[in-house]
């Protein structure tokens, strides 16, 4: 543009040019500029300085490209990962609201000896992370792609793990969780090892070789 003014000695037309640029100059905007761009090198002394505008494309990436979550939904047979999603999900729910039942609303993190088909002991606190992990898995089924829900289970599963270790060792009084073997330590550290199996997609790659065969 510097180079275009110096060779305009009309002041008028020099103010006009300006304005034109301004107009034709565009917005700057967050966009991934493509190979078909290139710098245009200054117009030697004489030549009319000439602009080939080739264009831009905009890269924008969904949703469901960036973090596995789900535009709309696709028809197709659910996967493997989807379906265990979808039943622990309902079981966890179920342990929630029947644990609920039992304990009620008081000694919300204490120790108790109220206990889930005689089995899995639980106080109010722990009725509610059983309520919020079966809404996690079912998010996971529903509202996440295959590969997303894969990714869920691998940080569900190693989360789980970590409880049952903790809880094994006496770390979850908070959840009326007593220390070694009891049924609520033996089930997190079956359904951590379950999830984590789902997650890496052991089952999956299993169901291909069988279908290819």
């Amino acid at each position: 543009m510097i180079s275009c003014l110096a060779e305009i000695t009309d002041s008028a037309q020099r103010r006009r040019y300006v304005r034109s640029y301004r107009r034709s100059v565009p917005q700057l905007v967050w966009t991934s500029w493509t190979s078909r761009v290139r710098g245009v090198a200054p117009a030697p002394i004489g030549a009319g300085y000439n602009i080939d505008w080739k264009g831009t494309d905009m890269a924008f990436a969904s949703p469901e490209d960036k973090f596995g979550i789900k535009v709309q939904s696709k028809p197709g047979a659910r996967t493997i990962d989807q379906k265990y999603s979808v039943l622990l999900g309902l079981v966890v729910l179920v342990l929630g609201i029947l644990g609920f039942i039992l304990t009620g609303f008081t000694n919300f993190t204490e120790m108790t000896d109220h206990a889930i088909f005689g089995l899995f002991q639980t106080n109010g606190f722990h009725n509610t992370i059983y309520l919020i992990l079966g809404v996690f898995w079912l998010l996971g089924a529903f509202a996440l792609t295959p590969p997303g829900n894969q990714g869920m289970n691998i940080a569900v599963g190693g989360a789980l793990l970590l409880v049952a270790v903790l809880g094994f060792l006496g770390y979850w009084s908070l959840l009326s969780i007593p220390p070694g073997f009891n049924g609520d330590n033996i089930l997190d550290l079956a359904v951590a090892i379950a999830t984590l199996i789902v997650g890496g997609g052991v089952l999956s790659a299993g169901s291909r070789r069988a279908s290819t065969a």
